[in-house]
């Protein structure tokens, strides 16, 4: 065992018996998949390899199923921190060149775009990190179809880029957190919402103007699937990268789910937030509720997607009513009157249950009253309309 790893070691006041996995049935019935290369021969500004193995480094201390997609020059990094662990029975490593990627091919044509148009430019991200961040869904769709340890759940999850304590994805995480959820989650697909974006982005003709700049969409870097909803969405996915990559542009995978959105709606589990409470927010969203007002339901109000505002509202306030999640009372009035609107476009039958459901909020919470009466007037107007 290295100094270096001893170090850590002690950083994280773990020893390798601490993950000791002796009952192979307390692992979760969920294979993660994450990826590790080495780009920085392609681009010096990528991430280095010491940088890479620190922020992956969280992620190797679980006892999960993990399928590791890496390089000869990271894989003995890696399997010397995963197996101090002893969790080598709980790994696969698939080791492959960068030019063997099944995207591999797409590469010129990436390069070819972005001589053309690439406004998005960033010196850190090269064509080479673009194809393997659109990788990811074959990576998951090897492990669904290899399915090594037999689950019949599977998940992705950015393993370079957690940094310490998961602190990239989730505040505050407690031991056990991401075991959790790979435990509990559906079949659906799971992914957490970032921001609202146009839907006339879906139109081939407006691609040109959805990459000229990076809208936020989705929180990429971490999900969870059943194998038959994985499959669809995944190969869809694979679809929009190639026919985005044919049309000219591209950039990362997180715009590609604009359309997944939408065309499998009842096949996908939101959770809110901005990326930092991935983990927090994966069955409620309990952090950062201001952000998911501000970012998330009040845009989905705005821009008339009802659908959604009602979903998002409906978890939020449960988070808020039921679960203590901290939120002023300003934005829980605004947020319980975006519920309103979205409920009498979408399902009107419910409105006057949420009009009474705000008065009775307004009634044991002088706070959030106050706020209620600073605008009174134009409330009740529009709660005369579910009349």
């Amino acid at each position: 065992m290295s100094i270096e790893f001893t170090k850590e070691l002690d950083r994280l006041k773990l020893t390798p018996n601490d993950v000791n996995l002796t009952d192979i049935k307390g692992v979760p019935n969920c294979t993660l998949t994450t990826a590790c290369f080495d780009l920085t021969r392609f681009n010096n500004k990528s991430r280095n390899l010491n940088e890479a193995i620190s922020n992956m480094k969280v992620l190797l201390t679980v006892p999960c199923y993990l399928v590791i997609h890496t390089d000869s020059i990271c894989i003995d990094s890696i399997k010397e921190i995963r197996n101090s662990y002893n969790l080598d029975h709980l790994t696969r490593y698939v080791v492959t060149n960068f030019e063997d990627l099944s995207n591999f091919p797409y590469l010129d044509k990436i390069k070819s775009n972005r001589e053309k148009y690439w406004p998005t430019r960033d010196e850190r991200t090269s064509s080479e990190s673009h194809l393997l961040c659109c990788n990811k869904f074959n990576f998951v769709l090897q492990t669904i179809y290899t399915n090594p340890f037999n689950t019949t759940k599977f998940g992705w999850i950015d393993g370079t880029n957690l940094k310490n304590n998961f602190s990239a994805i989730c505040e505050n995480y407690k031991d056990g957190m991401l075991l959790d959820i790979l435990h509990n989650s559906s079949d659906k697909f799971h992914i957490q919402i970032l921001n609202v974006t146009d839907k006339k982005y879906k139109n081939i003709d407006n691609k040109r103007e959805y990459y000229e700049k990076y809208r936020w969409v989705v929180c990429g870097g971490f999900f969870v699937t059943g194998r038959e909803i994985g499959i669809k969405i995944l190969n869809r996915l694979n679809y929009l990268f190639a026919e985005t990559t044919m049309l000219g542009y591209g950039h990362g995978e997180e715009m590609l789910y604009l359309e997944i959105l939408d065309e499998f709606y009842n096949d996908i589990e939101k959770g809110y937030s901005d990326y930092g409470q991935i983990l927090n927010n994966y069955f409620n969203p309990t952090r950062n509720i201001t952000y998911i007002y501000k970012s998330i339901i009040k845009k989905y109000s705005d821009m008339g997607y009802h659908k959604e505002c009602y979903d998002c509202c409906k978890k939020v306030v449960h988070s808020i009513e039921e679960l203590n999640a901290e939120c002023s009372p300003a934005f829980y009035i605004a947020i319980l009157y975006c519920y309103y609107i979205a409920t009498y476009y979408y399902k009107k039958d419910e409105c006057k249950n949420i009009i009474h459901h705000i008065y009775d909020v307004c009634e044991k919470n002088p706070d959030a009253k106050n706020y209620f009466n600073e605008k009174k007037e134009f409330y009740e107007q529009q709660f005369s309309y579910a009349n």
